[in-house]
């Protein structure tokens, strides 16, 4: 006799998620058009041209201009020319973002279960702490790494990497959770699987070529994918 299929809630695999913060935990903010060409602008009065700096976004052109300057050891100087820039849309940001839903009822579940929990964002840390505290995650979080943390944003895998390492779990065991192409682009090169959530960054249809491991339409979704003492 033929048998039923199973219909019973896939098997929690993931011991450890990895989130982003916005489009993520909160609602997207950025105003990337006029964000990005004053950024565009000010990487080409500091002499970097070229398609990275043409066509590139926000972080695809800081990720292009530290592999000119960190091999060199003047990241410092990229930081005080260009950091002031995404500190401020970071705070035009911060004037209008709301968490999701059920974005501190899910970290809350998480840290009581025991739950290894981190962000890794693109966002900077004087806008994120101040949004972290406003949102009472702050607590919640057992490790933030932001942009001024690392050398390259996502979708390079540095802050991820440096949180598995931390860690020390198999990529396997941690989701990262993200909105974005960065975000798939960034678990992929860290080796890890990751989930995308719908409304944030990007488009459903930007994922078409680079298809996330779970879509997901809220953050409760994660409680059928993470496993937790609790269950």
């Amino acid at each position: 006799m033929q048998s039923k299929p199973d219909s019973r809630p896939a098997r929690r695999t993931y011991t450890a998620v990895i989130f982003d913060f916005e489009g993520t935990l909160v609602d997207f903010q950025w105003r990337l058009a006029p964000a990005e060409d004053e950024l565009r602008q000010a990487f080409g009065k500091l002499g970097f041209h070229g398609d990275d700096f043409r066509q590139g976004n926000y972080a695809t052109m800081w990720n292009a201009a530290a592999d000119l300057h960190a091999p060199q050891g003047r990241m410092a100087e990229l930081r005080a020319a260009l950091g002031p820039i995404y500190d401020r849309w970071d705070a035009d940001a911060l004037a209008r973002w709301q968490p999701r839903p059920d974005a501190a009822d899910l970290l809350g579940r998480f840290a009581a279960a025991g739950t290894r929990v981190a962000m890794v964002s693109n966002i900077g840390w004087q806008a994120l702490s101040d949004a972290l505290s406003r949102f009472r995650l702050d607590d919640l979080l057992s490790q933030v790494v932001s942009r001024d943390d690392v050398t390259y944003m996502k979708p390079r895998a540095e802050g991820i990497l440096r949180v598995i390492a931390d860690w020390k779990l198999a990529p396997e065991t941690v989701l990262f959770v993200g909105d974005s192409r960065a975000d798939v682009l960034g678990a992929r090169a860290a080796g890890i699987p990751v989930a995308i959530i719908r409304g944030g960054e990007c488009l459903e249809s930007a994922f078409i070529n680079d298809p996330p491991d779970h879509m997901i339409s809220s953050l409760g979704e994660l409680i059928e994918l993470v496993a937790t003492d609790d269950v």
